[in-house]
């Protein structure tokens, strides 16, 4: 096994066990303001044009997933985990969003054809591949002339590499004044979180001037960067947003 495949079980391992909270919280989000939020950045990056066929690459429970389907949008859901996509495919039974294609697949392994989307949305995923450039390469590869990709993401792993125990046990328990309350992560995962996203190659990057470089080498003809997007953050979220780096991307092939 080489060092990205014993990188990319861990990393599956971690996201599988978290599976159940995780899908819990993009429920609350969907029943919130977040919702209308999230539904106008899309249209506001969405191509002009009719049957338009997404990927939402790193699902993890649906969220883009329904809020693509809600715009009448053919969408494919694809996340490594098979936990994650048990968790898609029962909210999507739950939700009555039957024309949704969720499947298992790794993102930067795409099983797709090349030029099949005319859309590609990602949140968060970035962050936690062995090879990010290759699923940047895949994601080019199955898009479409004129097609978009969105990406928000942050540079979470140089955050999580100057936690200390003390800083750990502040965010574990600032978790109590979010919403999700009911779904914490323990100080555990925390822990094997940090371990995980400092040991891989996109933490010692300089994010999101590296993304936008890759994807200009791969040939996109348009990418452009928000490093103020907060938006669509809620309160507990943009608290971080200077320490994380977070960035949205939007680059058209």
């Amino acid at each position: 096994m080489t060092s990205d495949e014993r990188h990319q079980n861990e990393i599956n391992n971690y996201w599988s066990s978290r599976a159940k909270e995780f899908s819990y919280a993009r429920r609350l989000d969907l029943q919130d303001e977040q919702h209308d939020i999230w539904i106008k950045i899309l249209k506001d990056h969405l191509p002009e044009k009719k049957n338009i066929k997404a990927l939402d690459l790193g699902t993890g429970a649906g969220f883009f997933a329904f809020l693509l389907d809600e715009l009448g949008i053919e969408t494919y859901g694809i996340d490594y985990s098979q936990n994650m996509i048990d968790e898609a495919i029962l909210n999507q039974q739950e939700l009555h969003h039957e024309k949704i294609h969720f499947v298992r697949m790794d993102a930067m392994n795409l099983e797709f054809e090349d030029d099949m989307f005319d859309f590609i949305i990602t949140r968060n995923v970035t962050w936690t591949l062995p090879d990010p450039k290759k699923a940047y390469q895949e994601m080019v590869r199955v898009l479409k002339e004129n097609g978009r990709i969105l990406n928000f993401d942050a540079n979470y792993g140089k955050q999580f590499e100057t936690m200390s125990d003390e800083s750990i046990h502040k965010s574990y328990e600032s978790q109590f004044d979010s919403k999700y309350h009911k779904v914490l992560q323990s100080e555990e995962q925390m822990k094997e979180r940090n371990r995980l996203a400092t040991s891989l190659y996109i933490a010692k990057r300089e994010r999101p001037s590296w993304d936008v470089d890759v994807l200009l080498s791969l040939g996109m003809k348009y990418v452009s960067v928000d490093l103020k997007n907060t938006e669509l953050l809620d309160g507990h979220q943009r608290e971080k947003i200077h320490t994380s780096g977070m960035f949205k991307l939007f680059a058209i092939k």
